[in-house]
């Protein structure tokens, strides 16, 4: 489970853990499952977070963000930012790289497919792994 602070309605420390806890609070004495406890949580202005999938792209980098009070429950959110054009073209040709596999593998498939085989995997790769 995730934890942050909250002061005023707003988060203020994310993530927030058992030792971040001890260090807001030096005078206090905690139970090592004191964030698992809601009325200690309550107490001290800590909420759950709940989680959520990070999102897959192939075209934005994705980052958490800071999380959101959705429906009166604290979830954690993910920003995207899109790739420039060189990023996403540095990225299909890795992947297409990844995939043609080395020289020797290249030569070897053609030997035993033919050009045209080749040529057909190349396209089908391409096609997966397009240049934006």
């Amino acid at each position: 489970m995730r934890y942050a602070k909250v002061e005023n309605g707003a988060i203020t420390e994310y993530p927030y853990d058992h030792g971040m806890l001890r260090k807001d609070n030096p005078n206090t004495s905690f139970p090592k499952d004191s964030l698992q406890r809601a009325d200690i949580r309550s107490d001290y202005g800590v909420v759950e977070v709940a989680e959520v999938s990070k999102p897959q792209s192939d075209t934005h980098k994705v980052s958490e963000g800071t999380p959101a009070l959705v429906s009166g429950n604290w979830t954690q959110t993910w920003d995207q930012v899109a790739k420039t054009a060189e990023q996403l073209s540095n990225a299909a040709v890795s992947a297409r790289s990844s995939e043609y596999g080395m020289a020797t593998d290249q030569i070897e498939f053609i030997t035993e497919n033919g050009l045209d085989a080749w040529q057909a995997k190349v396209a089908e790769i391409k096609a997966r792994h397009p240049k934006y």
